[in-house]
């Protein structure tokens, strides 16, 4: 049994490797995170691949947004932004393509959730369910 879990990991962690799945270089994002009020934020970790950066959560008119600034992440397959309440997407809400490995972007949370029970921003692998990056945010 242990070598089928480990042969299982090995295979997703193969599996999602760089791809031109997602754009590269730095997009417009004109998100103004000086007109809007700061939730939480927290910092970037690789889970085996390597992204880095901040994610926060501001609010502004009533709306909620996660902005990742300054923000950089390995390239794979299917890669997607989630507001998470754990770090192993048992629950969360998908905010959308991971619109570049690159540079600061901005991803609106629908519906306008309790906060309170979000306390992960993760970049991951919808493909081979496999997380890229996580950000505790607090």
């Amino acid at each position: 049994m242990k070598r089928f879990i480990t042969l299982f990991i090995l295979i997703a962690l193969i599996s999602c490797k760089e791809e031109d799945g997602t754009p590269t270089g730095p997009i417009d994002d004109t998100f103004d995170p000086s007109k809007a009020m700061l939730v939480k934020s927290g910092t970037f970790v690789g889970v085996g691949h390597t992204v880095s950066g901040t994610a926060a959560v501001y609010e502004s008119a009533g709306k909620k947004t996660v902005l990742l600034e300054p923000f950089s992440s390995q390239n794979g397959p299917d890669l997607k932004i989630y507001l998470s309440k754990d770090d192993k997407a048992s629950s969360y809400i998908s905010l959308g393509k991971l619109k570049s490995t690159e540079g600061k972007q901005s991803y609106e949370i629908p519906d306008n959730p309790d906060l309170a029970d979000y306390k992960y921003v993760l970049v991951w692998c919808e493909q081979f369910t496999v997380v890229f990056g996580k950000a505790e945010i607090k």
